[in-house]
């Protein structure tokens, strides 16, 4: 995970034509962070991104000040971070309708997940 999040940054870093961690995209894992005060693309672990809602509390989990977009590879893989952030999202998502969220894996049953959030109609039907 850790690689992955500084390799995607450093590559779409380098698509805008920027450094890493010196403009708008910067990321984020356990004891290393590369992001400057201008960032809002941040790529993290999901480790770090569950410090970051507890530290937000409940009121302001995923809040529109902070979280725009949400994009979680590899949701397939069931682990402890996982669970409890899908958990968070599902308490979430019914109150921000704004926050867009892509869940991603080659193997996830999505009409499972689809089911979970409530969404119905099949990948066509997510806004």
């Amino acid at each position: 995970r850790r690689i992955a999040a500084i390799t995607v940054a450093k590559r779409v870093a380098e698509e805008l034509g920027e450094v890493v961690g010196e403009g708008v995209v910067g990321y984020k894992v356990r004891g290393i962070s590369v992001c400057s005060p201008n960032c809002r693309i941040l790529f993290c672990t999901t480790g770090v991104l569950l410090r970051r809602l507890a530290q937000e509390g409940q009121d302001d989990m995923f809040s529109e000040k902070t979280v725009t977009h949400l994009i979680v590879d590899e949701v397939h893989e069931r682990n402890c971070e996982t669970d409890f952030m899908l958990t968070f999202l599902h308490q979430v998502v019914k109150k921000r309708p704004r926050l867009k969220v892509v869940l991603m894996s080659a193997t996830m049953d999505a009409e499972r997940f689809l089911s979970y959030f409530a969404l119905g109609g099949g990948a066509g039907g997510i806004p």
